[in-house]
């Protein structure tokens, strides 16, 4: 409990000191008044959503002639990301890039943006939400003060461990870390499988020590955690392309002028295409470096399993009519492709 304490007053302390560090830099302006945006992210400084963020903000603060300056604090050193989401709503950060399963602890209808066996691959993702799919799901959670403004992907997420997964009854009695979300941990068992929750930074000794039988990522995360050392064989059940999604503060965005969310707004979709090409880029080099270090991969009955997770995929799609329309745009897209 005391450490759980303290950490809670070290970021409450951090936040504050930041605030108070943008105020200054903001007073030291001299001839223009500049807005700070922070950015919080929880992966490092080399990972595509941090580049696509990097570049948006670079982009923004030169069309607005350096009205606008962005500041991205990744490495999670603001704090968990369900925090984060409480720091955007209450004006504290301008943005933030957090899982889906942050604004779906809100609105329960965001469930179909990351539902299992939902998309094809990352193409098909790609293409649903540059059609706008999801513009009216996501404009909705401005009632909770924070707009959800686009999906950056984090790759199509799949099994590894210690012995290959080439069926379900090889995940039966597994326990397999996953994300804190109802939907993951659903899944998990209709997979076969018990469904355990930790962050990423915990997995690698989990599996080293036994706590955990496996895990379930993209393969950029596999290689950048070095979790190949730990579970040599990754398989590749397909389960869930996996979306990340930037919000912002609704005080933020009501903040603009008009010309200036414009130039936003475009900005935000041109990131959103150079992170789904830059993800797929590193994907390709993740799998031959892990292959390099031993990784054998496997290629499960991808259908087997996309079948026992119908019943979650069929409840999700029609808890609204809202997540029926959805589902429906994004099945027309996959035949259309």
């Amino acid at each position: 409990m005391l450490k759980k304490v303290s950490a809670c007053l070290f970021i409450v302390c951090l936040i504050a000191g930041i605030l108070m560090g943008c105020q200054s830099s903001k007073k030291a302006s001299e001839n223009k008044e500049v807005t700070e945006i922070r950015v919080a992210f929880n992966q490092n400084e080399n990972h595509p959503q941090y580049l696509a963020m990097k570049k948006l903000g670079e982009e923004f603060e030169k069309a607005t002639n350096g009205r606008y300056k962005m500041t991205i604090y990744p490495n999670g050193v603001l704090g968990e990301q369900g925090a984060m989401a409480e720091f955007v709503r209450t004006g504290a950060l301008q943005m933030a890039i957090v899982p889906c399963s942050v604004p779906e602890g809100y609105d329960k209808d965001f469930a179909i943006v990351g539902a299992p066996y939902l998309y094809d691959g990352i193409d098909h993702m790609e293409k649903v939400v540059l059609n706008g799919v999801f513009d009216d799901l996501f404009y909705s959670a401005r009632k909770y003060n924070f707009q959800v403004l686009t999906v950056y992907t984090a790759g199509e997420r799949n099994v590894y461990s210690n012995k290959p997964i080439n069926s379900a009854a090889d995940l039966a009695g597994q326990i397999i870390r996953v994300n804190d979300s109802p939907t993951y941990i659903e899944m998990t068992k209709l997979m076969g499988g018990t469904g355990a929750t930790m962050s990423q930074s915990e997995v690698y000794t989990a599996l080293q020590q036994g706590v955990i039988d496996a895990a379930e990522n993209s393969e950029l995360v596999y290689n950048d955690f070095k979790n190949y050392e730990v579970a040599k064989y990754y398989s590749y059940t397909k389960h869930i392309v996996h979306p990340d999604v930037v919000i912002a503060s609704t005080e933020f965005l009501d903040s603009m002028s008009e010309s200036d969310r414009a130039i936003f707004d475009q900005l935000v979709a041109d990131s959103t295409e150079y992170e789904f090409t830059t993800f797929k880029e590193r994907i390709e080099q993740a799998k031959a470096e892990v292959a390099e270090h031993g990784t054998q991969f496997c290629y499960p009955d991808v259908e087997e399993f996309r079948t026992l997770c119908q019943p979650l995929l069929s409840r999700i799609s029609n808890q609204s009519e809202m997540t029926k329309k959805i589902y429906n745009d994004i099945i027309n897209l996959r035949e259309e492709n």
